[in-house]
């Protein structure tokens, strides 16, 4: 049985955290951007700096095998840090045309990778030649004679992530944009991360290169505590320009890939039957398996479902997943909120001219379309970004509903639901036939009545034969329209459907910039 020290504890979490998250981020974030791959693979890299500090620390290999580790381990100490520089600069900057790399990230990248082979095959910045072989077969490696370079590389790397997030946080804090104010937690959150993982890596450096008297555990938890703030952060950055506010899924998700670790590792340890290498192959098998279990269920709906199960069992997941996750306002939401007037003074309600940076009257128009196909589908009307609208919001606190995913969602069904009613020509009618009617019948019977276009002739058939039976020889006015619905024609059927949608979406928009102009209900996003 080994003993376990604060530095073994430190770097153990880090590890399965870094691990964690990174396979959270990219489970979890639909439409993987440029940031969620590069911060998956800087937490990855990060992930493997840990079990790098563990091999070396805790190895018992003999001198070769102990080079080799070194050797094959050093770039660990280096990537990680571009990683985080690059992600700093994708963060500051935002928008559609983010490009990947920049002059800056080019560089610090080539200047990485070029200290990360003369640490692994010079004498420069680690002393190779020369290791010191302890009795328990571990080595010590000490270092170069310019190691300074790395640690000038820490100042530049580290501390250049923490003056992007700075200078980026300096630079919104006093807007009045309520998707910005949201932000600022966020990007404050890893300006104080990174400030930690640049203060841990530099004390790390430091350390061993002047051979400090001191224990090395705070720098590790100053990396895990650093980064695990950026991480996070970062996450939820990603999520929130996404339309989801994660911080409920993440901690879940995280309590919950944190407990099983423990139910697996604490028997081995009291048992006295594991040692750290083990522990770190356990953790990186338990966290991988549960977290990519949903991922793992897909691949097995292959060989056991057919396509459209694997579809509804699919939507059943996502559905889940949703709903521990609250709504707020996209970037896109906002500035299509904030121009929306300008929009409708100078384009036709259907048109594609951009009113932003992210967004188009069209694009708004889509998203109703969307939300009202989706009315009879749950699981899909869950994902709308319509949830963050004013009006929503207004009629949760009307009916005293708790501000959650789901009751946003009955929210907004109810409203498309009453907007589709009132498209319903005025008179003593309830079902018509005329050209009055055409809008209202063609959303009203497939995503309220549920009565698609290819289901009204058998419905009118059903109707018929009830008629019949009953001794009626008069067509009632459902019947009559459901026959008048099978006979439209396809491509006339959706044009309607399409007018129809764009109508109740500029209701909608007319509502929503009348909300959004009255200070008390101005901000939605919390």
């Amino acid at each position: 049985m080994f003993n376990i020290d604060l530095q073994l504890i430190f770097t153990l979490v880090g590890f399965g955290a870094f691990l964690w998250m990174g396979l959270y981020m990219i489970s979890r974030i639909s439409g993987h951007s440029n940031l969620t791959l590069t911060c998956f693979f800087g937490m990855l890299t990060q992930a493997y700096f840990f079990v790098q500090t563990i091999l070396v620390n805790f190895g018992s290999g003999g001198r070769d095998l102990g080079l080799l580790v070194h050797r094959t381990g050093w770039w660990s100490n280096v990537i990680p840090l571009v990683f985080w520089f690059h992600i700093s600069s994708l963060v500051v900057r935002r928008g559609p045309k983010r490009t990947l790399f920049t002059p800056a990230v080019i560089a610090m990248y080539i200047i990485g990778i070029t200290i990360s082979l003369l640490g692994s095959f010079t004498d420069f910045l680690l002393n190779l030649s020369s290791p010191v072989v302890f009795s328990d077969g571990r080595i010590f490696v000490d270092v170069g004679s310019y190691y300074e370079i790395y640690i000038f590389f820490v100042l530049l790397a580290g501390g250049g992530a923490f003056l992007n997030f700075m200078g980026y946080y300096l630079r919104i804090r006093n807007s009045p944009e309520p998707f910005l104010i949201s932000l600022k937690m966020h990007i404050s959150l890893l300006t104080s991360g990174a400030f930690m993982f640049f203060a841990g890596g530099l004390f790390l450096a430091l350390r061993f290169k002047f051979n400090f008297d001191v224990p090395g555990y705070p720098g590790y938890l100053a990396l895990v505590l650093g980064l695990g703030l950026c991480s996070y952060s970062v996450i939820n950055f990603e999520m929130l320009v996404a339309g989801k506010r994660a911080q409920r899924d993440f901690i879940y998700s995280f309590s919950g890939i944190f407990l099983i670790n423990l139910f697996y590792t604490i028997p081995l340890v009291l048992l006295g039957v594991s040692s750290p290498i083990i522990l770190v192959v356990l953790i990186g098998i338990v966290t991988t398996t549960h977290t990519i279990f949903d991922f793992g269920r897909s691949l097995m709906d292959r060989l056991f479902f057919t396509k459209i199960e694997q579809d509804a069992r699919k939507e059943a997941r996502d559905y889940a997943t949703f709903l521990i996750t609250q709504p707020v306002a996209t970037e896109e939401m906002q500035i299509l909120d904030k121009n929306i007037v300008v929009a409708e003074n100078n384009s036709e309600n259907n048109s594609d001219e951009e009113i932003g940076e992210f967004g188009s009257v069209k694009s708004f128009n889509n998203m109703v379309r969307r939300a009202i196909t989706a009315l009879k589908s749950p699981p899909q009307l869950v994902k709308s970004p319509l949830l963050s609208l004013a009006q929503v919001e207004n009629r949760l606190k009307r009916d005293s509903l708790v501000d959650n995913r789901l009751n946003r969602a009955a929210v907004l069904k109810s409203i498309l639901t009453e907007m589709i009613e009132h498209l319903r020509p005025a008179g003593n009618l309830t079902y018509g036939t005329t050209d009055t009617w055409r809008f209202f019948n063609v959303l009203f019977f497939p995503y309220v009545r549920e009565i698609s276009k290819k289901q009204a002739f058998a419905e009118a058939r059903h109707l018929a034969d009830e008629r019949r039976k009953s001794g009626v020889t008069e067509k009632s006015e459902m019947e009559k329209a459901l026959e008048w619905l099978s006979d439209i024609e396809e491509d006339t059927f959706y044009k309607w459907q399409r007018r129809a949608s764009d109508t109740i979406a500029e209701s909608l928009r007319e509502e929503e910039t009348v909300l959004r102009s009255q200070p008390v209900s101005s901000s939605i996003v919390r």
